[in-house]
């Protein structure tokens, strides 16, 4: 999983800028201590003229650590991060941003007030009945405990980004434009057939399991599970004030929304913030319990094992608790719970009666796939397909009855490779083509697709040019850090 991450980390670079702010309540992660001295606890590196504060390092952290989290479907650890590297790429990304903030300095680029008037103006988040608010913009920046003067220092940045990004723009010339469409229009005509397996083409022996088993035992692996002793507090049923239930609403109202982003009215969000509002006034006693179980006075009333895939219970919480730790009273939706960890089992490799059907089926697609291959290779030589007639990448007929993405996959497949004869392994079908005839290009199309085919040119130009200059800018502006990350 961690080279996975590492080969797609560059995609990171490009979708994550240190001015993203997401409200969505993702707390910062921790990492090692600074070495910083006295003149230096507000910024973990200085790029020219300006510096990285520690929040912005914190900031940029917390965003890449949520990307990736949620790539992996939550299920990155702080382990993980630190054998990916995940601190120094954050580094890497910020010193070069920074890189060409200075250069923006130095060409006369500036955030006005009056841009930043426009982007808090503009931004959904701030908006109460489509319109700025203030209340909301304060209200918002508070719960996720960032300042104002810090966010707009943000979008500064933000914005000289974008007016740099703009001031390099690249054109594409006719020529670029031609040899693009050439590319992306070429059509192919293409005889095709496909292969499948026949029932008598595989056969998988008892003792063939058994050893697939014992070679891949690392493959199959029991669960991670907790035993947990579970303290459960109903949330408590005395009759809410409706003053005091509208009170509430009136602070906490930027976060009811509808699905479409607009704000719920009190009577549309009356029901869940009864909920919070209990949760709110029931805190106090489960802080009491929560101390009161740690120091053996209260006695759970559940004992339960989950396990790591659990989604309907917070594991989160769990993966860095200690044997017999009790934690701080976790909310949900029906009252308070106070977890004990009595037992941690990690996974461990499992028997192979239990084992069995999963090395089954992973020995049978295994045989399957090189009995495919092999079939497929064969009649390669020998198999001339049905002649389709011209396609192109963005073909949408269906191809050897597969559906849509299906035909797509097999198209990309086919345009992306320079042999004239090949296969594409399709589920549990091989499609054996052959390219007839080829026109490279298509006038049509590309007047059709022309901004397109710019924009795409442009954002390889682009990529390109800032790659370079960021390199180049490395040897003008010196770079000090004091923090060198994991």
């Amino acid at each position: 999983m961690i080279t996975w991450m590492q080969r797609h980390k560059k995609y990171l670079v490009i979708t994550i800028w240190i001015s993203t702010i997401a409200f969505v309540g993702a707390g910062f992660v921790g990492w090692g201590a600074y070495d910083l001295n006295k003149d230096r606890t507000a910024s973990v590196a200085k790029v020219g003229n300006r510096t990285i504060s520690v929040q912005e390092f914190q900031q940029a952290y917390g965003n890449h650590y949520s990307f990736y989290n949620n790539l992996l479907s939550g299920k990155l650890t702080q382990e993980q991060a630190e054998q990916m590297g995940l601190e120094k790429m954050v580094m890497n990304t910020l010193i070069n941003q920074t890189l060409l903030l200075n250069y923006a300095d130095d060409i006369g680029l500036i955030a006005t007030q009056e841009d930043i008037k426009e982007r808090l103006k503009n931004n959904p988040n701030f908006q109460q009945d489509g319109a700025f608010s203030k209340d909301v913009y304060y209200a918002l920046l508070k719960q996720n405990k960032i300042a104002p003067n810090e966010y707009e220092d943000s979008l500064k940045k933000e914005i000289l980004t974008a007016k740099l990004e703009n001031f390099l723009k690249l054109v594409p010339s006719t020529q670029e434009s031609s040899i693009f469409a050439s590319a992306f229009f070429m059509e192919d005509r293409l005889a095709i057939s496909s292969v499948s397996l026949e029932a008598n083409d595989i056969s998988i022996k008892e003792e063939e399991i058994k050893a697939f088993w014992e070679k891949n035992k690392s493959n199959f692996l029991t669960k991670k599970s907790y035993t947990l002793e579970i303290v459960n507090l109903p949330l408590s049923t005395t009759k809410i004030d409706d003053k005091e239930l509208e009170e509430f609403f009136a602070q906490e109202k930027h976060n009811y929304k509808h699905d479409d982003g607009k704000l719920m009215s009190f009577e549309e969000a009356k029901a869940q913030a009864t909920i919070d509002l209990r949760l709110k006034n029931d805190k106090k006693v489960a802080l009491e319990s929560y101390l009161a179980f740690k120091k053996a006075q209260v006695t759970p009333n559940e004992t339960k094992v989950v396990y790591e895939d659990d989604a309907t219970f917070p594991i989160d919480k769990l993966q860095s608790a200690g044997l017999d730790e009790v934690l701080k009273p976790i909310a949900l939706k029906n009252g308070y719970m106070i977890v004990k960890v009595k037992e941690v089992k990690f996974p461990e490799p499992m028997p192979y009666e239990l084992a069995k059907k999963g090395a089954f089926s992973q020995l049978l697609n295994e045989t399957k796939l090189t009995a495919l291959e092999k079939k497929a290779q064969e009649k390669l030589q020998t198999v001339r397909g049905t002649d389709i007639g011209f396609v192109s990448r963005d073909s949408v007929r269906s191809i050897a009855g597969l559906d849509e993405a299906k035909t797509a996959e097999l198209l990309s497949y086919i345009f992306d490779n320079t042999a004239k004869k090949g296969y594409k392994i399709i589920d549990d079908k091989a499609i054996i083509y052959e390219i007839l005839e080829q026109k490279l290009l298509n006038e049509e199309k590309s007047k059709q697709y022309v901004s397109l085919i710019n924009e795409n040119i442009s954002q390889i130009k682009q990529t390109e040019l800032n790659q370079n200059l960021v390199k180049k800018l490395g040897s003008v502006y010196k770079t000090e850090q004091y923090y060198k990350g994991k």
